[in-house]
């Protein structure tokens, strides 16, 4: 590894979300669905935050960190609103 590559990766961070994704998508077969959702939500708020302070150098760049925030926040918001509101079993 070089001397100047962080010792948290992009692809370790990409592995990490998508192995966490699989997990909180299988707790609406397990647990519930409204678990799931709202865990989801919690999750995508979580991102938001990390986004919004993570350096610069340390983030995966392709948008700007404010589409980024706005859109994490806004999907957050809406699961938040769906697994509160929405009758799951």
């Amino acid at each position: 590894m070089p001397k100047n590559e962080p010792e948290l990766t992009s692809r370790h961070v990409a592995v990490a979300v998508l192995a966490a994704t699989v997990v909180l998508v299988s707790l609406a077969g397990f647990v519930s669905a409204r678990v799931a959702i709202l865990s989801l939500a919690a999750f995508a708020l979580a991102g938001a935050a990390a986004r919004a302070f993570a350096p610069l150098g340390r983030a995966f760049v392709v948008r700007s960190k404010l589409v980024d925030v706005v859109v994490l926040v806004v999907l957050g918001g809406v699961l938040l609103f769906l697994g509160l509101t929405t009758p799951l079993g």
